[in-house]
C-alpha cells in the first residue's frame, strides 16, 4: 500500500524567482554603470591640434662673441617685430656662452614704437652645464604660454646684476649695419628710452610666436546728445522819449 503522509506535513514552498532576477537586473546594470564611468575617466584628454609656430632670430651667421652685458639701467633691448595683425608669444631661445646671473625683461612697446609696460621680469642663474660652446647647438627654452597676446613689437631686455668678467654672457654675432637696427641699449632718460646708435652685436636670444587673430576693435563711445541752446535776443532799443532830459544834447542859442 502506498505510504499514507499525515495532513500535519507542510511540503516546502518553492523560492520565488521574481526578486532573484530583478536583483541580478539590478547589479548588471550597476555594473554597467561603473565600467562606463571607469572608461570615461581613464580615457585621455584630447590635445589641442598642433600649430605651426614662427621664430624671430636677428643673429646672423656662427656664434663668435662673447660680450659683456650692461646692469639693468643701461639694458640691452632686442625689438622683435613679426609684423602680423596679432600673435601669442611661446618662448624664448638663447645661447648661454658663461654661467651666472641674467636677466630677461620683457616690454610692450607704446604708442610711440618705444619700450612700455613690462610684461615679464625672468631672474635666472644658468648653471655651467647649461652654457655653449657656440657650435652644440645647445639652445636654453624660457617658456611664455601665459604672456598676454601682443599686437605690437615686443622689446627682451638682457642685462645682469654685477656686471664684470665673470658675469653671465651670451654668445652673440656682428652686425654688418646694413639692415633694420633691432639692438639697442636702454638710454637713461626715461622719455627717450632707447639710444639712437645701433649696437655692434646682436645677441644670440630669438622669440618663438604663434600667429593668432587680431582682437576686434574698441567701440567708441556714443557721442553726448547735442543740446540746442537758444541764442540771446537782442535788447530793444531805447526811444527818444525814453532818454532822460539830462541826456539830450545841448542845443546851441541862436545868434
Amino acid at each position: 500500500m502506498p505510504a499514507v503522509i499525515p495532513s500535519s506535513h507542510a511540503w516546502p514552498r518553492p523560492r520565488s524567482v521574481v526578486p532573484t532576477r530583478l536583483h541580478r537586473a539590478r547589479s548588471s546594470l550597476l555594473l554597467l554603470a561603473c565600467i562606463s564611468t571607469a572608461c570615461a575617466t581613464t580615457q585621455p584628454a584630447k590635445e589641442p591640434p598642433p600649430t605651426t609656430e614662427l621664430e624671430l632670430a636677428y643673429d646672423s651667421g656662427p656664434a663668435s662673441e662673447r660680450p659683456l652685458l650692461p646692469p639693468a639701467q643701461f639694458e640691452w633691448l632686442i625689438k622683435f617685430e613679426p609684423g602680423l595683425a596679432a600673435y601669442q608669444p611661446q618662448r624664448l631661445r638663447l645661447l648661454v656662452a658663461q654661467p651666472g646671473a641674467l636677466r630677461l625683461a620683457l616690454y610692450s612697446a607704446d604708442e610711440h614704437g618705444r619700450p612700455g609696460a613690462t610684461l615679464r621680469t625672468l631672474d635666472r642663474v644658468y648653471a655651467p652645464e647649461q652654457t655653449s660652446n657656440g657650435h652644440d647647438g645647445k639652445w636654453l627654452l624660457e617658456p611664455l604660454f601665459d604672456l598676454p597676446k601682443q599686437t605690437a613689437p615686443l622689446f627682451v631686455g638682457l642685462s645682469v646684476p654685477s656686471p664684470g668678467p665673470s658675469a653671465a654672457r651670451l654668445w652673440a654675432t656682428p652686425s654688418d649695419g646694413t639692415g633694420p637696427a633691432h639692438v639697442f641699449a636702454r638710454d637713461a632718460e626715461p622719455g627717450t628710452a632707447l639710444q639712437s646708435t645701433r649696437l655692434p652685436l646682436t645677441p644670440m636670444l630669438r622669440l618663438a610666436l604663434v600667429p593668432v587673430a587680431a582682437p576686434p576693435p574698441a567701440l567708441d563711445a556714443p557721442a553726448a546728445p547735442k543740446v540746442d541752446t537758444p541764442s540771446p535776443s537782442p535788447a530793444p532799443a531805447a526811444s527818444p522819449s525814453a532818454v532822460p532830459p539830462s541826456a539830450a544834447p545841448a542845443t546851441a542859442p541862436a545868434p
